[in-house]
């Protein structure tokens, strides 16, 4: 049985600190009664710094980059742009079933006593 994936695409608002994360945005935009999870999202947009030069923003496999140049975190970008204005968000997501015995299970029982 082949695995199926749903694909969600929803702007977003980004600020250095809104939305608090990332994967807790994506796993909020799942489709209405999705038992599926999250697989994998990337953020894209515009991203202006003190300076006023708009560069392209993208947050992809838990990695922020600005105009080609990595960052750890919203915060360090913060940090060598000077004050950020975010603008034209939005958010892919694809959405999947886990594959059979990822994510944790059942667990042992207490034992006896």
């Amino acid at each position: 049985m082949a695995a199926t994936v749903e694909t969600v695409t929803v702007d977003l608002d980004v600020t250095v600190t809104s939305p608090p994360t990332f994967f807790g945005f994506a796993d909020s935009k799942k489709p209405d009664g999705s038992k599926k999870s999250v697989k994998s999202f990337v953020v894209t947009g515009k991203v202006t710094g003190s300076d006023g030069e708009e560069q392209d923003f993208e947050v992809k496999d838990c990695s922020y980059t600005v105009g080609g140049t990595k960052y750890a975190s919203r915060k360090a970008i913060k940090k060598a742009l000077g004050d950020l204005t975010f603008s034209g968000c939005s958010m892919t997501i694809e959405v999947g079933h886990r594959p059979w015995g990822y994510g944790g299970g059942g667990g042992g029982g207490g034992g006896g006593g």
